[in-house]
Parts: structure tokens; C-alpha cells; sequence
């Protein structure tokens, strides 16, 4: 489907917690093709500063109204000059943009979904599809595993209460849930022996990525990833976004696919992994954007 550039009115815009926003868009044409996983790159005001689109996942999607919502941390000038915004106020859009997630076939199938840090975003509008389409029941075999670095950059339990949707909490510095890595919780809760997923759905720095995907890739469990990256056209022009991949026909031939056109949505085993610097893959803590 060709790219709708749009025009958006700013429905709200409220700080969830510290340095977290939650911003409501009113932009019908992109959200009657909208699906979870895609994203839309946002122009932060006319002019050339800052010159580039900022990308920004669908965190939630409201076809009967049009709307969709975008959740964000102010980490530089970009996002703090969108933080800055009031309703009423337009935005420039272009979007969907990016493959997005597949839903699962099986009805009743138990789910893993692992987010880190703002890495949440994605996973809410896709994890409010699955539990609407299976109901209370259905749902109760659908975990979400949530870490970030501490307590105060996690979003309200409120905020994730969905229908039969059991949360599991991790911070680095143990301030809420569990103390560590959410990939060591999730690996602790699956030893215990009381629920095992036929699937998983993650997003996160890349360093949790690598970790999710080498559990999947050696149960050989089926793992979508929404890959994060920096990205400058969101349309695979610049070639900034690039990681190496598998080449299904030739596994040992190179080449590169890129976040923003190729993905973000991609398979554990599509991602070259130990060609990626090993600094990126496996730091002592995850670095949230």
C-alpha cells in the first residue's frame, strides 16, 4: 500500500511518568490502514530544526474514531520539542510504515510478549487485539515480562491491565519485581516449569533482542522482533538502519536488510547475529532510547 502522508491534529498529550509521554492523534487515512507493529515518522515542527522525521510505533490504534496513540521518552531535542506540543496543534505524518506483527493463528496458544524500556510501545495495541479477539478465557495464557532500568521508568500496572493478561516486572536496580535482566526472569519463570509459549513477541534494545532470539532459535520457538533503530528517512533511502541478515537461498552469503522497509518486524533467525559487534548484543545493561 503506498505511504499516506497526513496532516494530524493532536487529540492530547499527557506525561505518563518522569520523562514518559502518551500523545493521542487524530489522522484518519493512516489509521484505517494502520496495523500493531508498523510506525509512522512524525515531523516535530517546520523548518530545519530539527531537520529529520522522528520514527514512532502505533502503542495504540482506535479505528472507530480515527485516533491512534504514540508512547515516548524525551531522550533529545526532537522528542522534547514534541513533549511541548498542546492539543489542538498539527502534526505532519507519513505512514504506516514497517511490515508489522502477524497475529497468531491458534486461538488458545500461550504467548510470551518481553519489552524493554520504552520498547513497551508496540506490544500494547498488539497485545489489546489478542485479548479482545479471545475474550477473559482465551486469554489467560498470554504473559507480558516488562523490565527497564528502574521503577520509575515502568508504566502503571493500570496501563497494562488487559483481560486475562498476567504482567511480570523487572528493574536493574531491583526498585520494582525482579532484580536483573528481564530475559534471566523470563528464562526463571519458564525453569519453574508452569508455562512454556508457542510464541513470542518482543521489542527492546538490542541487546535483549539477541537474548530472546538465541532462547527461541535453540527451543526453536517461533520469535517476532520489533527491532529498534535509529532511522533518518524511514524508508529505506538512507541506509542508516541497516543489519546484517540471512540469506534463505545462500546461508552463507551476506547481506543487509533495514529496519525501516525490510522490517521492524523481523524473525529471530533472519538477523545475523554474531555479525553484529558484541558490544551492541551483550552490555551489562540494556541502553533504553
Amino acid at each position: 500500500m503506498d505511504k499516506i502522508i497526513e496532516e494530524a491534529r493532536i487529540v492530547y498529550q499527557e506525561r505518563v511518568l518522569g520523562q514518559t509521554f502518551r500523545l493521542g492523534l487524530h489522522s484518519p487515512e493512516i489509521v484505517s490502514a494502520a496495523r500493531p507493529g508498523q510506525f509512522v515518522m512524525v515531523r516535530v515542527r517546520e523548518g530545519m530544526d530539527p531537520l529529520l522525521r522522528r520514527p514512532f510505533s502505533f502503542s495504540r490504534i482506535y479505528p472507530e474514531r480515527g485516533d491512534f496513540e504514540i508512547l515516548y521518552r524525551v531522550v533529545g531535542r526532537g522528542s522534547l520539542l514534541l513533549s511541548r506540543l498542546a492539543p489542538g496543534e498539527g502534526l505532519n505524518l507519513v505512514g504506516p510504515l514497517g511490515n508489522g506483527f502477524e497475529l497468531p493463528g491458534k486461538e488458545s496458544a500461550p504467548l510470551a510478549f518481553i519489552a524493554g524500556g520504552i520498547g513497551i510501545a508496540p506490544l500494547l495495541e498488539l497485545i489489546a487485539r489478542i485479548t479482545s479477539e479471545r475474550g477473559k478465557k482465551g486469554a489467560e495464557g498470554l504473559r507480558l515480562f516488562y523490565g527497564a532500568r528502574c521503577a520509575d521508568e515502568l508504566l502503571p500496572e493500570d496501563a497494562l491491565r488487559m483481560p486475562g493478561l498476567r504482567v511480570h516486572f523487572s528493574t536493574d536496580d531491583g526498585s520494582s519485581g525482579y532484580k536483573g535482566r528481564i530475559t534471566r526472569m523470563f528464562e526463571e519463570v519458564l525453569a519453574e516449569g508452569e508455562f512454556r509459549p508457542c510464541g513470542i513477541y518482543s521489542c527492546g534494545p538490542l541487546a535483549m533482542q539477541h537474548s530472546v532470539a538465541k532462547w527461541a532459535l535453540s527451543t526453536d520457538t517461533l520469535a517476532q522482533l520489533s527491532m529498534e533503530s535509529l532511522m533518518a528517512c524511514g524508508i529505506g533511502a538512507c541506509l542508516g538502519c541497516a543489519l546484517p541478515a540471512s540469506t534463505p537461498e545462500d546461508p552463507g552469503a551476506e547481506r543487509f536488510v533495514h529496519v525501516c522497509e525490510d522490517g521492524p518486524i523481523f524473525l529471530a533467525g533472519s538477523i545475523k547475529w554474531k555479525n553484529i559487534p558484541a558490544q551492541q548484543t551483550a552490555p551489562p545493561t540494556w541502553p533504553f532510547n
